[in-house]
């Protein structure tokens, strides 16, 4: 996990990287991503906050995940970006490229 400019109630971090094992969860309805013991992302494919969310194989074995932390609402702000490794990287891409699409 990246952080840039993240603040959060008693964080802040201008740039920090954090190893974590995380997961990712596809329904018919909703996205779901958690790592490290927090639930960074569960949203429906067609909510506004979902196009706010950049999903992007960068290998073909690494999904990231890059969000607006504001954009929960929740007392939290800058930039986070969630890099899980799995060996369908480039088609959970496409996946959720086709269901944000509706």
């Amino acid at each position: 996990m990246t952080y840039r400019n993240y603040r959060a109630p008693g964080r802040y971090s201008s740039w920090r990287k954090q190893a974590a094992s995380g997961v990712i969860a596809v329904t018919r309805q909703r996205l779901l991503v958690w790592a490290g013991r927090f639930r960074h992302i569960d949203v429906p494919h067609r909510h506004p906050l979902r196009a706010s969310i950049q999903v992007a194989a960068e290998a073909s074995d690494r999904l990231c995940f890059g969000y607006d932390a504001a954009a929960g609402g929740n007392g939290r702000s800058g930039q986070v970006e969630v890099r899980l490794r799995t060996a369908r990287a480039q088609e959970l891409a496409a996946l959720l490229d086709r269901l944000a699409k509706g």
